[in-house]
């Protein structure tokens, strides 16, 4: 363990997560296409973003999407995972989540939010998420300073510079610079499609290989810090696959993503250290 402090006396110190969503039609016809079906309002709609990105993208503005699944992982001051938690498994009702997710983040006004572009989707979408149940989410606000990570460490604008260059690639590059299994099979233009088909526990399942992908990746900044040295972060991850092992028996696609993983027990990969 690379703590030998208790549980109950480690406070949570950072809350990391990744949200899943697509888009909601209804909402989107209502909007953007009056008199359209939902279905006509999704193609219409889908056209004129690939249209606007120079036929790079069909992504559909954050606006009209909802969550359909919300991964956190508890992390103790002393960087350790302490728990996976997939929010309203396995029902994954959105509205569930939302709240869930809303009172655990108010609940531990110092524990600072790790993402990987939480700034420009994750959070907007949830806070419009909060606006619609019409939530007290007053604890988060002060979380929302920009520039100061203690509050929001947002990975994508720190390895971009703050926008200054384009971090191509993604969460997935830097994954794969950990030699970390990214993403494997299902990526996030497959949401949509996994969700109507009632596989949620497929989206569920990718939402977590990202929130633990972010997580290692977050070791690594903390690293580059000096916050930790090489020696803690190989134990923190031996800590991680260990709390990641014990999730398994409950969340769907942890397995496949332990497997995959260089420095897992039996897998004949190495740590990139």
């Amino acid at each position: 363990m690379a703590s030998t402090a208790s549980v109950e006396e480690i406070p949570v110190g950072w809350l990391v997560f990744d949200v899943e969503s697509v888009v909601d039609a209804t909402l989107l016809a209502n909007v953007m296409h009056k008199g359209a079906s939902p279905e006509e309002a999704m193609i219409l709609e889908t056209e004129r973003a690939l249209k606007k990105s120079g036929g790079e993208s069909t992504f559909i503005a954050h606006t009209f999407h909802k969550p359909v699944a919300i991964c956190v992982l508890s992390v103790g001051t002393d960087h350790v995972l302490r728990k996976i938690t997939c929010l309203d498994a396995p029902q994954f009702r959105s509205h569930v989540m939302v709240d869930q997710f809303w009172r655990g983040v108010c609940a531990k006004p110092h524990a600072a939010l790790v993402t990987f572009n939480g700034r420009g989707f994750d959070l907007p979408l949830l806070e419009l998420a909060a606006f619609d149940q019409g939530l007290d989410i007053s604890k988060y606000w002060p979380k929302r300073a920009r520039f100061k990570p203690q509050y929001h460490l947002d990975l994508q604008e720190e390895l971009s510079n703050y926008g200054a260059s384009r971090l191509y690639g993604g969460l997935n590059m830097l994954a794969k610079r950990l030699g970390l299994p990214g993403k494997q099979g299902v990526k996030g233009d497959d949401v949509a499609a996994l969700y109507e088909a009632g596989r949620i526990d497929r989206v569920s399942g990718y939402c977590i290989c990202d929130t633990l992908d972010t997580y290692f990746v977050f070791l690594r900044f903390e690293r580059l810090c000096g916050r930790i040295k090489p020696s803690q972060e190989e134990e923190l991850r031996r800590d991680a696959v260990r709390v990641a092992r014990e999730s398994a028996q409950i969340y769907p696609g942890v397995s496949e993503y332990l497997e995959a993983l260089p420095f897992y027990p039996g897998s004949s990969g190495q740590p990139a250290l």
